[in-house]
């Protein structure tokens, strides 16, 4: 007849789980971490925790992991080169090209160019990253697991290549980062983040990019996965930031489709996730009449003021849960209609919210709301 007709997407089952899972990486050993692939498996599988239908009781998964002094003290002091460098180098830049006579402004500009362009460690290096001590320090600061329902997990497995949706943004996204040395180690899936372009250039903020990424755009996502590689966006990107609230979780993703149109035109399949506690690492200021998000985006760089622990860019060591859904999987559409475009985003909107819903009670977010903006 000519018409289109939407394509076969594979819907997560709307029926109440059977079970539920967690796995706490943080609890990992260094030694488990480093061990080859399939002592790794077995050694991860002994690390999971399972609950029946009835689920795990209320804040039964809310407990901080336990870590000695060196090990916060690395973290607090990678988290001030990290957070707090791009806060002292933009307002020092700023006050030195302003003040500064022609000698300042330009050693300003050319310590800023050393700092956006200086070469990045060796690959050798970078590769032993997601199993160092430092990593583990990490997933131990933010407590951090994995949580899904039922078979999810082994299906995000088969299911590859796929792109990871996992909001909301927050201030930083420390689930989606904690991701990629996670996914890669623990839940053995070739897998990168995708952040936006400016994060590799900007000072200190750039070194976050250690860990396996790519830019977050079209070009750089379709190369990614077709080597087989799954790639994690933060689908609200720069817009989640100035719509955090301390009450509810807002996430900025209900007119943002561009996901759901390269799934399609891809045929790629779409896992579903939710970063738990994203929103709770810091605090943050912007102006209520849009304007700072207004410029953020046209600059692709967020605009905002922002604190944590002892009023300092430093996160608060909150717990980073990263809740795994079932994979959507989406036949191929050479030039997928509006209708179809919809049909898949109002799917991926369903799936997250049912990975909110489902967790949020024993992750200790029984109180919050998920609200889609």
């Amino acid at each position: 007849s000519g018409i289109a007709r939407p394509p076969r997407v594979a819907a997560p089952s709307p029926m109440r789980p059977r079970s539920y899972h967690v796995l706490p990486i943080y609890s990992a050993s260094l030694e488990g971490l480093n061990l080859p692939d399939k002592e790794r498996r077995q050694f991860m599988s002994q690390l999971v925790k399972s609950a029946g239908e009835e689920g795990f009781p209320a804040n039964h998964l809310s407990t901080a992991a336990e870590m000695a002094p060196m090990e916060e003290l690395t973290v607090i002091a990678a988290m001030l080169l990290w957070m707090g460098g791009p806060l002292v180098w933009s307002l020092g830049s700023v006050v030195a090209l302003v003040v500064g006579d022609w000698r300042v402004r330009a050693g300003t500009v050319l310590l800023a160019l050393a700092l956006a362009l200086h070469p990045m460690p060796s690959a050798k290096w970078r590769a032993a990253l997601p199993t160092s001590w430092f990593t583990r320090a990490l997933y131990r600061y933010f407590s951090y697991r994995f949580v899904w329902c039922d078979d999810d997990m082994e299906e995000s497995q088969k299911a590859v290549p796929w792109i990871g949706a996992g909001p909301p943004h927050g201030v930083l996204p420390f689930a989606n980062v904690l991701s990629i040395p996670a996914i890669n180690t623990c839940a053995f899936v070739p897998f990168v983040g995708a952040p936006a372009s400016v994060v590799f250039r900007v000072p200190f903020l750039r070194y976050m990019t250690l860990f396996a990424c790519v830019p977050v755009d079209k070009k750089s996502i379709i190369k990614t996965i077709s080597r087989g590689t799954c790639v994690g966006i933060v689908p609200d990107g720069v817009a989640g930031i100035f719509h955090t609230h301390r009450r509810d979780e807002v996430v900025a993703l209900k007119k943002k489709k561009g996901l759901a149109r390269l799934a399609l035109a891809t045929g790629t399949t779409v896992l579903p996730a939710y970063s738990f506690g994203n929103t709770a690492a810091f605090s943050c200021w912007y102006d209520r009449f849009g304007v700072l998000e207004f410029v953020s985006r046209k600059l692709q760089a967020s605009l905002f003021l922002y604190w944590g622990r002892w009023g300092l860019p430093i996160p608060r060591r909150t717990q980073i849960t990263m809740v795994i859904g079932r994979p959507i999987r989406v036949d191929k559409v050479d030039n997928p209609t509006q209708e179809q475009v919809d049909e898949l985003h109002e799917r991926i909107l369903a799936a997250i919210q049912a990975n909110f819903d489902r967790h949020k009670d024993a992750l200790g977010w029984g109180h919050k709301r998920l609200i889609f903006e």
